[in-house]
């Protein structure tokens, strides 16, 4: 990822926090596909007491592939992310993570496997690099906090499940539409006219990794939505009708449509129920 502006960064610093817990009618968050669900306050006050910065330049390697991983780590400050496959000269991304949420650690907290990718900075980045061998044994004292920490790593998995799932059997412009959705959930905040702004999500070449979409199918799907009016860029915001998402915000839903949590209805019904971002500066 190229360079980027204080001014999307800033929007990213702080995203949208809400509960993994919640399952009251109207009001639960769907699992999200290529950015795990935030880390709540109790756990990242902990990480953050018993691990040690890290500055990371981008593109620089937090995890490389094969590494066993020893440690949990929590984005800070910029976007990470981690690619699949064999080591390579200049990394991209896969999935990501952003401000408040684990960069790596979460899909092998108990197991300790390696990674099966390489972990980098997308941009310039602060990480909390917290060791698990000091974690565990803080949160076996604490059994609500552990269970917490169970549930909030089952939903990283769940997450990923997703992802491959719906590049698996989605289109490529319905698989554009979900990585949307997740970032509108984290990042996006909805008018009283039923439009979403946000900040853009990521560049064009990251966005495509990201849905697993060539570069000439992203840019055809962009250039339709242009032209119907559903995606107007100024700068480093975008602004979107909230329906012109239902379609992939209806398949992440029916995906668990024998849950226990109850799911708003439309996706513009769900952004009416989300919290206020922490940040919504813009």
């Amino acid at each position: 990822m190229g360079n980027v502006s204080v001014e999307w960064l800033a929007a990213i610093s702080t995203g949208r926090e809400y509960s993994i817990d919640e399952k009251k009618k109207g009001y639960a968050v769907p699992v999200t596909p290529w950015l795990h669900p935030p880390v709540g306050k109790r756990l990242k006050s902990l990480i953050i007491k018993l691990g040690t910065v890290r500055e990371l330049e981008r593109q620089e390697i937090l995890y490389p592939q094969d590494r066993k991983v020893s440690d949990i780590v929590l984005v800070q400050q910029g976007v990470t992310a981690r690619n699949f496959g064999h080591a390579v000269s200049a990394p991209k991304a896969a999935a990501i993570s952003t401000p408040g949420h684990f960069a790596c650690g979460n899909l092998n907290f108990m197991t300790r496997r390696p990674s099966l990718g390489n972990y980098f900075a997308l941009t310039k980045a602060q990480v909390v690099v917290c060791p698990k061998d000091l974690l565990l044994p803080v949160l076996t004292t604490d059994p609500e906090l552990f269970a917490y920490t169970i549930r909030l790593l089952e939903s990283c998995t769940l997450s990923d499940r997703l992802g491959f799932a719906l590049m698996a059997f989605a289109s490529v412009e319905l698989r554009l539409k979900a990585f949307v959705v997740t970032w509108a959930i984290h990042y996006g905040k909805l008018s009283p006219d039923g439009l979403i702004k946000c900040p853009i999500p990521l560049t064009r070449n990251n966005r495509c990794l990201v849905a697993n979409a060539s570069p000439v199918s992203t840019d055809n799907a962009l250039k339709r939505w242009k032209e119907d009016g559903a995606w107007v860029r100024d700068g480093d915001f975008v602004t979107f009708p909230a329906n012109f998402v239902d379609d992939a915000y209806q398949w992440m839903h029916s995906a668990e449509e024998s849950s226990d949590y109850a799911y708003p209805n439309t996706f513009k019904e769900l952004m009416e129920a989300l919290p206020p971002l922490t940040n919504p500066w813009y």
